[in-house]
């Protein structure tokens, strides 16, 4: 159960990773943050494992992450596809201006939108399993982790 909602959940959120990295560099819901592990697929894990899911529970999340799987990866692949092609014509020799790069930045959004849809739609799947219960854990869960990450983002830039 742990191994499919690592790998699937890290591949419906990191659009979101993607999104922050392309963000800003440094500070930040840019880089620094996601070198700090800032990932809204390490949140999910984290606090699906704190839901304390049944095993019924744990087969219905599990077939839903096996459901989107081919299709998150389909899309992943084209993502990357498209994130390469758009270096190789940014770094091509010769003169290169924004409207030579806009149809490939054009279809990398479009990439990016069709991933964070999917990944709305697997975790409003995974959500709909869990109980009130489970659910009112998985928030408190949830700003637990975002207080210690405001915690050691101070910490590491030295601000208290």
């Amino acid at each position: 159960m742990t191994k499919y909602v690592i790998l699937l959940a890290g591949l419906v959120f990191a659009s979101l990773g993607a999104a922050l990295v392309q963000g800003q560099a440094g500070e930040g819901p840019g880089m620094g943050r996601m070198m700090h592990g800032d990932s809204s697929a390490m949140m999910l894990h984290m606090v699906l494992k704190q839901a304390g899911l049944k095993p019924d529970q744990q087969n219905q999340v599990r077939q839903i992450m096996e459901a989107e799987r081919q299709s998150l990866r389909t899309l992943f692949t084209q993502l990357q596809a498209a994130n390469n092609q758009l270096a190789d014509k940014l770094f091509a020799p010769g003169s290169v201006q924004a409207a030579d790069l806009t149809p490939q930045v054009q279809k990398i959004m479009q990439l990016r939108q069709q991933l964070m849809e999917q990944g709305v739609k697997t975790a409003l799947a995974i959500r709909a399993v869990l109980t009130p219960a489970q659910l009112a854990k998985v928030a408190q869960t949830k700003d637990q982790i975002e207080k210690l990450q405001a915690e050691m983002q101070s910490l590491l830039a030295g601000t208290d």
